[in-house]
Formats: structure tokens, C-alpha cells, sequence
């Protein structure tokens, strides 16, 4: 069974990365790293693991710790759509890290009216 995905109603980047910087930001600091725009008009949030708190020693968050950072983002805005794919990517692809460094990846846009 394959499901549509909806139309994104386009949002200037600034304001789509304002929305997503917020979320992403904590007491650990600001996590973003890099806000990348598809031409369907939703985005991709590249951030630091660093978000996460991470327990006992993981490599990556937990699918609870991600279900928790999704229902945030439906929380700051009821039309945002957060995509059921998300994952990690090598940082050194969008930043000056060493090549190890693993950043995580999340997939949004804003629903049209």
C-alpha cells in the first residue's frame, strides 16, 4: 500500500529554519546544522546528535526519543507534517567535522490550508 504525501505550502526558508531552530535548541545549545529545501517544499533539518539525550552509552536515539522530538514539532505548529523517515548521515557532508561525526536527519513541511 503506497501513500501520498500531501502538498507542502511553500515557507520562506528563514521562517521554516526560525520554526526548526527553536525546536532543535535546548540546554545543550543550538543543534541545527543545516536547513535543506526540495522543490516539493518540505525540508530537511540536518542537526547535531547532541540534541538527544543519549543513556547508557547508545549510538543513537531511541524510537521513543524520536516520537517524542516528532510530537514537539506538532506541538509549536498543528500544520506541520513530519515525515515517518529519519536517520543519520555522515556530518562531514555539510560541516568542517572529522570524518566520523554522525549528524541526524529529520524530514518536515507545513501542510497547505
Amino acid at each position: 500500500m503506497r501513500h501520498e504525501l500531501p502538498k507542502f505550502q511553500k515557507v520562506r526558508r528563514h521562517l521554516a529554519a526560525d520554526f526548526i531552530n527553536g525546536v532543535l535548541s535546548g540546554p545543550r545549545g543550538a543543534c541545527l546544522i543545516k536547513l535543506i529545501e526540495y522543490d516539493d517544499h518540505h525540508f530537511r533539518a540536518i542537526f547535531r546528535r547532541s540534541y538527544f539525550e543519549l543513556i547508557d552509552n547508545a549510538d543513537m536515539p531511541s524510537k521513543s526519543q524520536w516520537n517524542t522530538l516528532k510530537k514537539k514539532l506538532k506541538r509549536r505548529n498543528r500544520r506541520v507534517f513530519v515525515f515517518r523517515d529519519y536517520g543519520s548521515v555522515e556530518c562531514s557532508q555539510y560541516t568542517s567535522v572529522g570524518p566520523d561525526q554522525v549528524c541526524l536527519y529529520l524530514d518536515f513541511g507545513f501542510l497547505l490550508a
